[in-house]
């Protein structure tokens, strides 16, 4: 698994991805558009395929740890991390693999808190936080 791990983080930095699904030593789903929109999207598309598998993305915050606990996602590298995507990741024994972690992921003018983090800020339930976070979009 942490080869996985190893893989998909290796992967997102030399292709300058926005995150990469890795399992048994195969790219599973690859992406460079930014945000947890198309992270949604492959799981709409191959959320059973995901199970046991690793994830690399540039930001990990509480949103993208509850859809990875929705599909079973067993580590996580990230180029930036918050405590909250951290804390939540640890409890549930995801293997976490970090560059920075941060207080807060914010939106993309850095003016506040990020939209999708606000929505699953006080929720810990993957299914609840899944329903909230497609709705959205």
């Amino acid at each position: 698994m942490l080869n996985d791990l190893w893989i998909a983080r290796t992967y997102l930095l030399k292709n300058n991805l926005s995150f990469v699904i890795v399992k048994n030593g195969k790219i599973l789903y690859e992406s460079s558009e930014s945000g947890i929109k198309e992270i949604l999207k492959a799981v709409k598309i191959y959320e059973k395929q995901f199970a046991e598998s690793a994830l690399a993305d540039k930001v990990v915050g509480k949103a993208v740890v509850l859809v990875s606990l929705k599909v079973g996602i067993k580590s996580i590298y990230a180029k930036v991390i918050s405590e909250g995507a951290l804390d939540l990741a640890s409890k549930h024994n995801i293997s976490i693999l970090y560059d920075e972690i941060v207080n807060a992921i914010m939106n993309k003018n850095g003016t506040d808190i990020c939209p999708f983090e606000k929505a699953v800020g006080s929720i810990d339930d993957p299914e609840k936080a899944y329903k909230i976070l497609c709705n959205m979009i």
